[in-house]
């Protein structure tokens, strides 16, 4: 429910306590999320150098998958490329891998052009996709330093996209300077989407015939969920599903559409940002956009991963 509705009471409604049924399964995942063996698999180590395709030209010594690894580490343990380069020669050694290690150096070269191949696919078809963004820091004084000394921020910030599905996965990723929309940017995120959905979820700033365009044209059975503004007039025609959101919202009010079109869901892009800024911070480490790209996208791969490891299941007590 939206927080203004009940803002006046809001001091003696009690806050809504929950209890996780699978602590067992829950502390396993969260123990296999530090075992450098998710990261650097054997899949991996097996694919380490690319195949050879008979073109001219020297080939390349390291394979994707290899600088795929590098970024995985680098983003779940929080290391600087030299940092990864030297971690990661432990465990090649400690598993007798027989490979080495690409230099800090070709990391950061390669992350340049590295190939994205898709995030996560649904379970199954008529799934949810909710998409939201955030925002990311890059560089420039903190806080402390601005007060101390009396100086501007002059920081910059990214904008990263995100498309989540009902099963906490994310589905599609896209990371953006600061003047890209947020409506700008779903024809990209659905671009990366490959599998069929039946809802397509996001808040009031994705309002706009845009997105309904956008969307509709990738499966045009998708029923939009997207709550109009309170001055939102209805269109001439008065046939589509913006207006039929228009309508409900004038004949039952906020909390009844709410409750009929299921956006309490919307939760879950709210949960999934937490958890990508909470694991791995909210500021990046890369400098230049197309590593930054990167950067976001070995993030959002990294966090499918250890969701497949374990997520907490709880209830209402």
């Amino acid at each position: 429910m939206p927080y203004k509705h009940n803002e006046s009471r809001r001091h003696k409604i009690k806050k809504s306590r929950y209890q996780v049924t699978n602590w067992h399964d829950y502390n396993n995942g969260l123990r296999r999320r530090g075992d450098f063996t998710i990261w650097f698999t054997e899949e991996a180590i097996a694919g380490w150098r690319p195949i050879k395709t008979g073109a001219r030209g020297r080939p390349r010594e390291y394979s994707d998958i290899a600088i795929e690894t590098a970024g995985f580490i680098r983003q779940v343990f929080h290391l600087p490329l030299r940092q990864t380069e030297g971690f990661m020669n432990s465990p090649a050694r400690v598993m007798n891998a027989g490979i080495t290690i690409p230099d800090f150096s070709s990391i950061a070269k390669r992350s340049i052009v590295f190939p994205r191949h898709i995030l996560s696919k649904a379970k199954e078809a008529g799934s949810i996709v909710i998409v939201d963004s955030t925002g990311l820091k890059v560089y420039g004084k903190d806080e402390w330093h601005q007060e101390k000394h009396n100086v501007p921020a002059r920081r910059t910030w990214r904008r990263l996209h995100l498309v989540i599905v009902e099963n906490h996965n994310v589905l599609a990723c896209e990371l953006t300077t600061p003047e890209v929309g947020d409506p700008t940017a779903v024809p990209d995120l659905l671009d990366q989407i490959d599998t069929p959905f039946d809802i397509f979820m996001g808040d009031g700033a994705y309002d706009g015939e845009p997105v309904y365009k956008a969307v509709l044209a990738k499966q045009s059975h998708v029923h939009v969920v997207v709550p109009p503004p309170r001055n939102a007039v209805c269109s001439d025609a008065g046939d589509t599903q913006r207006d039929q959101h228009i309508q409900t919202l004038a004949e039952q009010g906020r909390i009844a559409w709410q409750r009929k079109t299921g956006y309490n869901f919307r939760n879950y892009v709210e949960l999934a940002m937490q958890r990508y800024k909470r694991i791995f911070g909210n500021t990046m480490k890369a400098r230049a956009l197309p590593q930054q790209k990167t950067e976001a996208w070995c993030s959002a791969s990294a966090l499918n991963r250890m969701t497949g490891l374990g997520m907490p299941v709880s209830i209402k007590i």
